[in-house]
């Protein structure tokens, strides 16, 4: 099997890894660079260059961009899908993924639990928002980040105006969301692959932080996955179209709920965590869909 992993960095983690277990079983494995791609449509239909020649193809394209994929990424996923390749996960489920607030109202819609959350279009909104979801201490988020950045604790309204006053200025939209306490710092990142929730891990913030992100000094261990908390997340996965997603979930009294869908998560806290079988989970995912397109059926 020939497999395009679409990534800007071949040495991140998880991209090396399902390279690394491709490999072991013998497959074919190229990361590209989307942006070396030229895309094309003429009389004879969809085509592709890569580096200034003809693309020669590949059987499974796996997009791992992340929230940071931008709309020329997008565009060349598109692509691939009207061509007929098979790509994991489609460009409309990383899409809606990217988009923080488009996800929250996508599991909203179909009646998952997240935290209380507002859209403010300009200052004259924020105080507004502030009320919405229940006062400060809020979250301040970018509709698009990753790894915890653009995600900032606003424990006052002065707090809440001056990073929203910045964001506006530099023309970002505000997302404004509530803070859930209780969490202290700690959220469960759940792994779905092919609609399964197939393990999940414990992370806390470092001291000081209330972001739980790995890359920014937080801590992981292994947790046991609930029959509510992984319904929760296959349901959340699905709900985004996603075929493989890190969902995270923070606890509270009143049940989990879902902060984050992730079109391409890392599991590098869960091979920390001693969970060693993402990987080989993806391939074997990868494996399944690649013989049902073949046969004209997955």
């Amino acid at each position: 099997m020939r497999i395009v992993i679409l990534c800007r960095d071949e040495t991140l983690h998880g991209v090396r890894r399902i390279a690394e277990e491709s490999r072991r079983r013998r497959h074919r494995v190229r990361v590209l660079d989307p942006y070396r791609f030229l895309l094309k449509v003429d009389a004879g239909g969809i085509g592709l260059e890569f580096k200034g020649k003809p693309f020669t193809g590949g059987d499974v394209f796996m997009a791992r961009l992340g929230a940071g994929i931008s709309e020329h990424s997008l565009a060349l996923v598109r692509h691939l899908e009207a061509s007929r390749a098979l790509v994991i996960n489609p460009a409309e489920s990383l899409e809606a993924a990217r988009d923080k607030l488009r996800s929250v109202q996508l599991l909203a819609r179909n009646g998952l639990p997240t935290p209380r959350t507002a859209f403010a279009p300009d200052p004259t909104y924020l105080l507004r928002a502030l009320e919405a979801v229940g006062g400060p201490p809020v979250v301040i988020k970018l509709p698009r980040s990753t790894q915890g950045r653009g995600v900032m604790l606003a424990r006052s309204r002065e707090e809440a105006q001056s990073i929203a006053d910045a964001m506006w200025a530099l023309e970002h939209d505000v997302i404004v969301q509530e803070f859930i306490g209780e969490a202290k710092g700690s959220d469960l990142r759940v792994m779905v692959i092919g609609s399964k929730a197939i393990g999940a891990v414990r992370r806390r913030a470092p001291k000081g932080d209330f972001r739980s992100n790995l890359h920014r000094g937080g801590s992981v261990r292994r947790a046991r996955l609930s029959r509510r908390v992984a319904g929760l997340a296959e349901r959340a996965a699905g709900v985004c179209g996603l075929d493989i997603a890190g969902v995270d979930l923070l606890e509270t009294k009143n049940g989990p709920l879902v902060l984050e869908v992730n079109a391409a998560p890392g599991f590098e806290g869960f091979e920390r965590a001693g969970e060693k079988g993402v990987a080989s989970r993806i391939v074997d995912y990868l494996e399944e869909r690649w013989r049902g397109h073949r046969t004209g059926g997955l």
